[in-house]
Order: C-alpha cells, then structure tokens, then sequence
C-alpha cells in the first residue's frame, strides 16, 4: 500500500510542476509589459494663473520650477476635472518625440510629432485615435487643493 501512495505521490507531483508551468506560461502571454520610463515627481500649477487656467495647457516644469513627467506633461480641463498626461508618446517612447496640441483646431486631441499618432486628451485614460500606436497615452494623478491648486503626481 505504501508503494501505490509512493507511485500517487510522484505522479501528483510531476501534474503539479507540469500545469505549474503552463500556467505561469500562458499567463504571461497575453500580458502587454509596461515600459513607459519612469520619473517620480509632484508638480503644483496655481490655476488662477492665465497660463494654467486654460482647457489645455503643456508643461515641462512646475510653479517651483521642478521637472514635471518624464518628456514634460499636457493637462486637459474637462469643466474642473482634469487629466495629465506624459508628452513623451508612448509609441516612439524618445524624448525628441514629443505631443503637440494645435488648440485652435482641437484642443482635445494630441499628436505625436515623430510617428502621427493621435490621442484623445478629453478622456482619463488618453486613448489612442489614430496611428501606429497601440498604447494610451501615460497616466498621471491629478487633484485640486483647497487654495486652488492643481497637484499632479506620478504616483509612485
């Protein structure tokens, strides 16, 4: 009896690495890596000042004069909810890449200078409109102080 529990045993233990393997395996095929570069930052914008008061503005330092994003950042004011984003596209992922916003034409749409991908700005999560880019755009948190301060954080 022990000798069939000892053969039961083994045979378990073989299933076991086995479906440990091909879960692990293909888990981890339908997985889209994050490569985006990564810059810890918190920015602060007085949004009484014209220039941040605006639907959409861009910036690569904060008020303190800080580096803000990893290419710099584009904020989008959707009646006082705002969305930042990086300006680095997340497609061509090169600092001599960055996003434009023609605001005379459509302040809600950002374009990648080097590739033509578009991006919807008005949304919290910067979807991809057109081009060859398959990723949204890098998310930053953002809230509002109480003295009216727009605070955007990478958040890590």
């Amino acid at each position: 009896m022990s000798a069939m529990f000892l053969q039961f045993k083994g045979r378990f233990i073989r299933v076991a690495i086995v479906f440990a393997f091909f879960l692990t395996f293909f888990s981890c095929s339908d997985a889209v890596r994050d490569d985006f570069p990564r810059r810890s930052f918190v920015g602060y914008f007085d949004l009484s000042y014209a220039e941040y008061s605006k639907s959409v503005f861009t910036a690569r330092r904060d008020m303190m004069n800080d580096l803000v994003g990893v290419n710099g950042i584009v904020v989008y004011n959707s009646g006082g909810t705002y969305y930042a984003f990086d300006l680095m596209c997340p497609h061509e992922k090169s600092t001599g890449c960055s996003l434009t916003v023609n605001v005379d034409e459509d302040p809600s749409i950002a374009v990648c200078s080097c590739c033509g991908s578009q991006f919807l700005l008005a949304s919290p999560y910067g979807e991809v409109i057109e081009g060859p880019s398959s990723r949204n755009l890098h998310v930053y948190e953002t809230g509002v102080s109480a003295n009216n301060m727009l605070v955007v954080s990478s958040g890590y």
